[in-house]
């Protein structure tokens, strides 16, 4: 008796720890193995998905809008000069560039932002020219940083003048205008504007540094100096020193009449030579096309001999 009692126990003992086996591997299974084959199925497909990629200058960018709300106008530039340094693909970025341009050249066209200007009393014998020729400026800075409705100038008139120093940069294919400013052995960006269009002349070497040559302002196609009353209102042009390269406004397209051969026939007979159809043929001047109001502005901060590249 006692024998088959021992057997029993035995028996049941074996039993109890083979489900205790069979119950610590189920949980090994569901708890980790399974648990584990989840995250890598769940992660295979999270890559397989087109999911939005997190942005990560997005919060550097509202940092530096809310410094900028705030007052702190300084930091808040600085902080998104940094955004573009560490982010340079980020979204935000354009915005980033175009709040830096503005606040650059609202300082920099603003009389009650005195970095870097001084005071001039016009002389007997001055004119624009040469009042910009000895402060190393140009008249068109001159005209717009004192607000100038006029470029006759008196005796004792007072105006405010700085040197500038800026050369332009082209990104043909994205179809930007960078104007940098050099301050010292050193460049940074001050502000970006979008050309309407980029046509460069055949030949034209990409990259490759050019220079600025003589600026002109042109009303109905004839040059006018800056003591000409309506040199305000007239067209300005930025020419390069290669032929063909010329920051303007865009050409206005020109209407062609049909010749009678070309003219399309009408259900009966041809058309009238008085209804003949007239056409606009695509303007072919190259050059960089800007807005008229970026394109004032950068005339009145470029200066012969200033650099200019272009690259692809």
């Amino acid at each position: 008796m006692a024998k088959a009692q021992f057997k029993l126990l035995l028996f049941l003992i074996t039993v109890g720890l083979f489900a205790g086996v069979v119950a610590t591997g189920w949980w090994v299974y569901e708890n980790i193995l399974l648990r584990e084959q989840r995250v890598q199925e769940d992660l295979a497909a999270m890559k397989g998905k087109d999911r939005p990629r997190v942005d990560p200058g997005a919060r550097r960018f509202e940092a530096a809008i809310d410094l900028i709300k705030g007052g702190g106008i300084n930091d808040g530039r600085e902080a998104l000069y940094r955004l573009l340094q560490q982010f340079p693909e980020s979204p935000t970025c354009a915005e980033a560039r175009r709040i830096i341009g503005e606040i650059n050249m609202d300082q920099l066209f603003s009389p009650a932002h005195a970095a870097g200007k001084k005071e001039y009393i016009v002389q007997p014998g001055d004119s624009l020219n040469l009042i910009a020729q000895k402060n190393n400026t140009n008249v068109d800075f001159i005209i717009r940083l004192n607000s100038m409705m006029s470029t006759t100038l008196q005796p004792g008139d007072r105006l405010l003048i700085a040197p500038i120093e800026f050369n332009l940069g082209v990104v043909v294919a994205k179809k930007q205008v960078l104007l940098n400013r050099k301050v010292g052995d050193k460049e940074y960006l001050f502000k970006q504007y979008n050309a309407q269009d980029i046509r460069l002349p055949p030949g034209t070497k990409v990259p490759f540094p050019y220079e600025i040559g003589v600026k002109s302002a042109l009303i109905d196609g004839k040059p006018v100096s800056s003591t000409d009353p309506r040199y305000l209102e007239a067209e300005k042009w930025i020419p390069a020193t290669k032929p063909g390269i010329v920051f303007r406004t865009p050409p206005v397209a020109k209407a062609i009449p049909v010749t009678p051969a070309a003219a399309p026939e009408k259900a009966k007979g041809k058309t009238p030579a008085a209804e003949a159809p007239v056409v606009l043929e695509p303007p072919r001047e190259t050059g960089i096309f800007l807005a008229r109001e970026d394109l004032e502005e950068l005339f009145a901060l470029i200066r012969r001999g200033s650099k200019l590249e272009i690259a692809r």
